[in-house]
């Protein structure tokens, strides 16, 4: 049909007479690609494959080096070199959004990929087309794509068609006029000549009556609302977002309610749902498919027209249907580390530290119950009146807890702690200014000297990512135990064991408890040990082992600062129920405990390393401390003048703490 080509060739028109910034993004490895030749471009630099690991610190210097450039102006870039090591379309969706902050418009080639795994991509597109030519089998299988598109909640009047390759032995249709009811026609591409046709028109230059139809045919394309955009002149560029007749209206959640009521009741009726009362989470990928088809008939006999208005009505019961309901655009959204949901009408959000109300909100409490309920049923636990509040994760990791009533008087309560997609670093840290540069080597040198490490910290402050980071530290080759109440830290070493408790079941039975996993860990042989953190009798246990050959163990606690932590780590060791002497606990902590990292959260909502303290001993009843680091206005984390007395061991590991002789090291 020469999609492609036409795609190339729209690409570069439109670059010239536009003067914009415009992509060209191939789905034909480079390596088969002929667009490279059509655009002039005689060598290919790279792939976006090749930047996908960087989209999340992309820079205009960085793309530059990616891409290749048309004399137009065109930057070209394909997906993958080859079949093997190509990315698919939806690998690379996010970083394919992302080029938008760099490029005016984006023209991507879709023809090599099914309707199925493209659909996100004709979703958010401003304006999407086919090309047809204009013989009886071309023609007949465009009628066949109303039903291919309905599960997509596509409808033909979406898409514009464009005609390529006509001449008097190709005329466009007669009947053009009913062809118009299912598409929007946006024009024709002659042959320019004899024997060449645009899929054979190389790189040589784009003549003016080719570009004034190409223009012409771009303007006319329908807009991503389903109606056909205003005319616009060929002689200057069009807005930015043409805008269309008609406005969705607004989408309320009774609306939602009842779409989903009618999907679930249809699903039944198919088998695929069996007798459930709902579906969760796990079965999502199984019964999208038909549940979106079943959407697209039950949208198409509500007459609506606006594709935007189908795709938010779809989206959003798709969500109440298999997932976390309204919370999931919050979920997506990069920029919030929390959500808050304090009942069905009042839900907030942390961005960037600070706390912000939201318009989002849930039907009733039956609805936020369900989504409760739906979290917690993968992983085995439970919420009742009999257990009203509970600890869970998201299957991504994310820390979920929920209180409902009697405990709660405000309905359901639901605070999410979003688990970071991007796993962080000790350079992001420094780079955040979170961290200073020589403190990060020095914990880094005593995490592989195997010191004992205690994080602390106020709630949200960031002590698990903290801890996870720390984790990266220790050798690869070490056999560590992970023990959590609900499993959040993911460590980056092979030989990792992840132990997480569990709570009684109906009759009260069945639970297991941290100090229950930290002593049948003693048995496991492990090198380290971490637990996610310690709030009771498991802190006692904990130090044991520390005290009994497991050092390089690491833990959080809540607490303000190392003294506090001290105090928190005494009375957790009191839960225990045994009748110890406070000097032995206090002794066992001083001999257990190396180092106290304090983590805080800043007035301007920043999250940061606030003390690094040495434990030093006793002096009679007293556990001594000594600052390493502190934080200082202005300045961050700042040295002290004090090495601590554990050099030796840093040393043996190769970190030289500054200004320490070789006398004193040796």
């Amino acid at each position: 049909m020469g999609c492609s080509i036409l795609c190339a060739l729209l690409a570069r028109a439109w670059a010239k007479k536009s003067k914009k910034k415009i992509a060209l993004i191939d789905d034909v490895p480079s390596s088969y690609s002929l667009l490279p030749s059509y655009l002039g471009i005689t060598a290919v630099n790279r792939t976006l494959g090749q930047l996908q690991p960087y989209q999340d610190r992309l820079t205009p210097k960085m793309l530059e080096t990616f891409f290749s450039r048309s004399a137009d102006g065109v930057a070209y870039v394909p997906v993958g070199a080859n079949d093997e090591t190509s990315p698919s379309f939806q690998d690379i969706f996010p970083l394919i959004q992302k080029l938008g902050l760099w490029f005016d418009e984006i023209f991507l080639d879709l023809s090599g990929f099914p309707v199925k795994e493209s659909f996100r991509f004709l979703e958010k597109s401003h304006k999407v087309f086919f090309i047809s030519s204009t013989d009886p089998t071309s023609l007949a299988a465009l009628k066949h794509w109303e039903k291919r598109l309905l599960p997509f909640q596509f409808q033909l009047q979406d898409f514009g068609l464009v005609f390529n390759q006509t001449d008097a032995s190709r005329p466009i249709p007669k009947d053009i006029s009913d062809w118009a009811k299912h598409f929007n026609y946006a024009g024709a591409v002659p042959f320019l000549g004899e024997g060449l046709s645009i899929d054979l028109l190389g790189n040589q230059p784009i003549s003016s009556a080719l570009e004034k139809t190409l223009s012409t045919v771009l303007t006319k394309v329908v807009s991503a609302d389903g109606y056909l955009a205003p005319s616009v002149s060929t002689d200057s560029a069009p807005s930015a977002a043409p805008k269309t007749a008609l406005q969705p209206s607004p989408i309320s959640l009774e609306q939602i309610h009842q779409l989903h009521q009618k999907l679930l009741e249809q699903l039944r009726k198919t088998g695929a749902l069996k007798d459930q009362k709902n579906a969760d989470m796990l079965q999502r990928q199984v019964l999208e498919p038909n549940a979106r088809e079943i959407l697209g008939q039950l949208l198409q006999e509500m007459d609506v027209q606006s594709r935007e208005l189908r795709q938010q009505l779809v989206s959003e019961t798709l969500n109440l249907a298999f997932g976390l309901g309204p919370l999931e655009p919050l979920l997506q959204n990069t920029e919030i580390t929390e959500i808050m949901v304090n009942g069905p009408g009042q839900i907030y959000v942390e961005k960037r530290g600070r706390l912000e109300k939201t318009d989002v909100r849930f039907l009733d409490d039956l609805q936020l119950r369900t989504v409760i309920e739906r979290i917690l049923a993968p992983i085995g636990r439970r919420i009742d009146e009999s257990q009203p509040y509970v600890d869970g994760r998201l299957l991504d990791g994310s820390r979920v807890n929920a209180v409902i009533p009697p405990l709660s008087l405000n309905g359901p309560i639901l605070t999410i702690r979003k688990f970071s997609k991007r796993k962080l670093g000790v350079e992001d840290l420094v780079q955040f200014g979170s961290l200073s540069r020589e403190a990060a080597d020095f914990l880094g040198a005593c995490v592989r000297a195997k010191k004992n490490i205690v994080v602390s910290g106020g709630t949200g402050s960031g002590k698990t990512t903290l801890l996870n980071i720390l984790s990266n530290f220790i050798p690869s080759h070490e056999r560590i135990v992970t023990i959590e109440d609900s499993a959040e830290l993911q460590l980056s070493q092979d030989h990792v064991i992840r132990l997480e408790s569990r709570p009684a079941n109906l009759e009260g039975k069945g639970q297991v408890a941290i100090r229950d996993l930290v002593i049948n860990a003693l048995r496991m042989r492990p090198d380290r040990i971490v637990v996610g953190e310690c709030r009771g009798g498991e802190a006692l246990d904990m130090l044991q082992a520390m005290n009994t050959g497991h050092d390089g163990s690491l833990t959080t606690a809540h607490a303000n600062s190392p003294r506090d932590v001290l105090s928190r780590l005494e009375t957790m060791c009191l839960f225990t129920g045994l009748d110890l002497p406070l000097k032995a606990v206090r002794e066992q902590i001083a001999r257990a405990v190396h180092l106290v990292v304090q983590q805080s959260r800043l007035p301007d909502g920043r999250r940061s390393v606030t003390q690094v303290s040495q434990i030093q001993g006793m002096e009679g009843d007293v556990i001594i401390t000594q600052d390493i680091f502190n934080f200082e206005d202005g300045k961050g984390l700042v040295r002290r003048p004090f090495a601590p007395s554990f050099i030796g061991d840093l040393n043996a590991v190769g970190y030289q703490w500054p200004g320490h002789s070789e006398k004193i090291k040796a």
